[in-house]
C-alpha cells in the first residue's frame, strides 16, 4: 500500500508541474504576442535629398529653353531690383552634368530688340550680345549661386533680357569679349549654348 500511495503522489506531482509549465509557456507567447502588436512599425528613413535640391530659389522661376544636353538646368530662378533705372538681376539654381575643370560656363545676354525701355524715347533692345560673368558652380551641391547684372544704360527698365548659358574656355572673358564686354555673333556662333531664357524687366 506504500508504494502505491508513493506512486500516486508522484503522478499528481508531476501533472502540477506540467500544467504549471504550460501555464508559464501560454504566458510567455501571450506577452510577445502583445509586444509585438504594441510596438511601432519599422519606419524607412526618408530618402536623401537629389542633387540641388538645397539650392538658393529666388522669387520667380525662369521658363528655361534646354539646348545642349551635356549639361541641364532643371531649375533657374531670379529676382529683380527695380530701385534704379538700371534693374539688376539676380539669377539662381541648378544643374545637373559634369563640367569638365577646364571649361566655365559664361551668362551672356542681349537685349531684346522687340522690347522698349522706359527711356523718354522708349528705346528698343540694341540686339547686342553682352557678356556678363561666369556661373559661380559648386560641383558637390550641383548648385550655381547668384549671379547679378544690370543694364547696360540709364533708362534701360522695362527691357527684356534674352540670357544665354554657354560652356566656354576658362579664358574666355579675356580673349574673346570687346572692352565694353560685347561678344561678336561669330564668336557667340562658335560657343556651346547649353539653355536660354527670358527675364522682362
Amino acid at each position: 500500500m506504500t508504494v502505491v500511495e508513493d506512486d500516486g503522489k508522484a503522478s499528481r506531482r508531476l501533472r502540477v508541474v506540467a500544467a504549471v509549465l504550460v501555464g508559464a509557456a501560454v504566458l510567455l507567447i501571450l506577452s510577445a504576442v502583445g509586444h509585438s502588436a504594441s510596438a511601432p512599425p519599422a519606419v524607412a528613413p526618408a530618402p536623401s535629398p537629389g542633387p540641388g535640391s538645397g539650392c538658393e530659389r529666388l522669387p520667380y522661376r525662369a521658363a528655361v529653353r534646354q539646348v545642349g544636353a551635356a549639361i541641364v538646368f532643371p531649375e533657374v530662378s531670379y529676382a529683380i531690383d527695380r530701385t534704379g533705372d538700371r534693374p539688376r538681376i539676380d539669377l539662381s539654381g541648378s544643374y545637373r552634368g559634369d563640367l569638365p575643370e577646364e571649361r566655365r560656363i559664361a551668362v551672356i545676354t542681349r537685349p531684346d530688340p522687340a522690347s522698349y525701355d522706359s527711356s523718354p524715347g522708349h528705346r528698343p533692345g540694341d540686339g547686342h550680345y553682352y557678356y556678363q560673368r561666369e556661373l559661380r558652380v559648386d560641383r558637390e551641391a550641383r548648385c550655381w549661386s547668384a549671379v547679378s547684372f544690370g543694364g547696360v544704360y540709364s533708362g534701360s527698365a522695362g527691357l527684356a533680357w534674352q540670357v544665354y548659358f554657354a560652356l566656354v574656355p576658362a579664358d574666355f572673358g579675356v580673349t574673346s569679349v570687346s572692352a565694353r564686354n560685347h561678344v561678336d555673333e561669330g564668336v557667340l556662333a562658335s560657343l556651346e549654348i547649353l539653355a536660354s531664357f527670358t527675364v522682362q524687366t
